[in-house]
């Protein structure tokens, strides 16, 4: 038998008569083995750190090497820092006041893990930080997180699908296929159902066997969406007492129930329990239900309700008195009268809602002179230096949309309104309809938070011009101006809105402009009007670069920009460096407004936008809605 000494020189003179790569390789399998066997240390890190050195080595015995080095130093350090936490308890159970561990303590309290450049975007931020950008992006936008990596698709589906529109009726097939693989998927995937919060429903059958098949398919559907909590019926016919029974017994805790359509023939709404919204747009009070069923819904949901929608049609008589004596309104956040008769007794009851921080009010005044009165009746007190000031009539209030029909000649009660709205620093939105502008140009300069803004100047001049762009506060959002008259194209003011850097959705409108239409001109010549017409609207979006969406007459566009090849400044390829990198801009033209939309309607880039933009101010229940 041969000695250790004899062996080890064997093997001594064995590994000297071994090639350098297969030197290198014994040197791998020996390290690879005492790291399988937990005696990393100093030794192996010198045989992996020569085996690095050696040139030529095969690609994956390198990459097998750096991971098992890789693996074995993270190992390493992880129990000697297990070894340290375990130290620190020790001395804190010994000797708990002692400042050192007291000191490490806080500091591991503050520590901040540091993320490299050469780690992926989704590991760089937690997971809200990347929903919270992704709430500020227009859904048209946000799609493309779809196509960038599982992570952003999945805070973009949770967003993209929160509110559903689904279309049932009319001649648009395609729209009535896609709700019904809508209900076939919610039924089939739970976890699709879940994403689900908001679903709209537009019918338009006429009584037969066609909806009574849909009304089914529905049931059968609606219990899938375990998730909604908002739920809104839109169109005809209107939601029945079954109806309200079959959401009832399978969403009992709506937060939100809208009932938009003609009639309201919804008997038994009242018994919903907790509901924070509540939509009723009816042409008049000739429906299945009574109207004391309306006043029943606010006085059931007393404790939470917050947020009140009413609409009606101008042209029926219509009274919403004795809803508006419910205690309910007093409690109220968000009140929107649309399209409807205003009494004195209910304008009287809103301006004793204190705790409101939105109204619309869009209709008639029964009493024109009472509602002076009652707006001229707001103080504003001064709270001594430095204290700024308080009103007394609805101090809280942050958006307010104004639209009155048949009384623009009603100077008196728009000078009191203005009164009213003056040096209101919380005033985030605004919309005054047909407030004379020399009001308005007065007003603006006082609401130091304004952001959102409709206005409309009858005759759009450069004086006029120059009133609002001096009067509007640089960190406007959105802007929707309409005038009848004006001296040049509207296009043409692009240029003056850059001094708006925040600037993110304008709509120019001009009452007497219009697309061309191809039956009243010859083939070429609409042609001509048409490229005319988008040449002028893609104008305003190349000239405001920070915008992402564009109303042109009546009209919604997304803005899509995309940066081409750099410009040179001399027109010579060798200068590129010293030009500057040509953008193209495209415009995606959104679907127009459908008939009997409210709240929401298309898509426009966030709350500021769909607020300027509402679809159901005003609504038109004789012609569909084209604009």
């Amino acid at each position: 038998m041969s000695s250790p000494d004899e062996l080890t020189a064997t093997v001594f003179g064995a590994v000297q008569a071994l090639s350098n790569t297969r030197k290198a390789n014994l040197l791998l399998d020996t390290a690879l083995a005492l790291i399988a066997a937990g005696q990393y240390g100093p030794d192996v890190e010198n045989y992996l750190e020569v085996y690095l050195r050696t040139p030529d080595l095969p690609r994956n015995h390198v990459v097998k090497a750096l991971l098992a080095r890789g693996n074995a130093r993270k190992a390493g350090g992880e129990s000697l820092l297990a070894k340290a936490e375990q130290d620190f308890r020790t001395v804190l159970k010994l000797d708990p006041s002692n400042p050192e561990i007291q000191h490490h303590l806080r500091r591991e309290r503050e520590k901040v893990k540091i993320h490299f450049a050469h780690d992926p975007a989704s590991a760089r931020a937690p997971v809200e930080v990347w929903e919270r950008i992704a709430s500020f992006i227009p859904r048209y936008h946000l799609r493309t997180w779809l196509f960038v990596s599982a992570f952003h698709r999945d805070i973009a589906v949770r967003l993209i699908f929160h509110t559903l529109d689904l279309y049932f009726g009319g001649d648009d097939q395609e729209a009535l296929n896609r709700g019904l693989d809508v209900f076939d998927r919610a039924k089939a995937d739970p976890v699709f159902a879940s994403r689900v919060k908001s679903l709209r429903l537009h019918w338009a059958y006429e009584e037969g066997d066609m909806l009574d098949l849909m009304i089914r398919i529905f049931r059968s559907a609606l219990p899938a969406f375990k998730a909604l909590r908002d739920f809104e019926w839109i169109g005809y016919p209107e939601m029945r007492a079954e109806m309200v029974q079959t959401i009832l017994a399978s969403h009992p805790h709506l937060h939100g129930l809208g009932l938009v359509g003609w009639h309201f023939d919804a008997i038994g709404v009242s018994s919903f329990p907790s509901l924070r919204k509540f939509t009723l747009r009816a042409e008049d009070d000739d429906g299945f239900a009574p109207m004391a069923e309306i006043r029943a819904v606010l006085d059931r949901n007393a404790r939470t309700l917050r947020h009140l929608v009413l609409g009606a049609y101008l042209a029926r008589h219509h009274s919403w008195d004795a809803v508006f004596q419910s205690s309910v309104i007093r409690t109220l956040t968000h009140l929107d009268l649309v399209d409807t008769r205003i009494s004195q007794l209910v304008l009287g009851r809103v301006a004793h809602a204190s705790a409101l921080v939105s109204l619309t009010l869009h209709g008639t005044f029964e009493d024109v002179k009472g509602a002076t009165v009652i707006f001229a009746g707001d103080h504003v007190l001064d709270e001594g230096e430095g204290g700024g000031r308080q009103h007394t009539l609805l101090p809280h209030l942050h958006s307010f949309r104004f639209l009155l029909v048949g009384h623009d000649d009603q100077h008196p009660l728009y000078a009191a309104v203005a009164a009213f709205l003056a040096h209101r620093p919380l005033l985030r939105r605004l919309d005054l309809g047909s407030c004379p502008w020399e009001l308005v140009r007065s007003l603006l300069p006082t609401l130091s938070g304004l952001k959102v803004l409709g206005v409309r100047i009858a005759h759009f001049n450069s004086a006029a011009a120059q009133g609002l762009w001096g009067a509007l506060p640089r960190g406007v959002h959105a802007l929707h101006l309409t005038t009848v008259v004006a001296e040049q194209d509207l296009n043409e003011h692009a240029p003056a809105l850059r001094a708006f850097p925040a600037l993110a959705f304008l709509h120019l409108q001009n009452t007497a402009t219009h697309r061309p239409k191809p039956n009243l001109v010859s083939e070429r010549e609409f042609a001509q009007q048409t490229e005319g017409w988008v040449a002028a609207a893609r104008g305003v979006a190349r000239a405001l670069p920070g915008l992402d969406f564009l109303g042109w007459h009546g009209e919604h566009y997304v803005v899509v920009r995309r940066t081409g090849e750099r410009r040179p400044l001399d027109g010579r390829r060798e200068n590129e460096e010293e030009g500057e990198a040509e953008e193209e801009v495209e415009l995606k033209e959104l679907p127009c407004r459908r008939h009997l939309d409210c709240g929401k309607g298309v898509d426009v880039g966030g709350e500021d936008a769909t607020w300027l933009e509402r679809k159901d101010v005003p609504i038109d229940y004789e012609m569909p809605v084209v604009s």
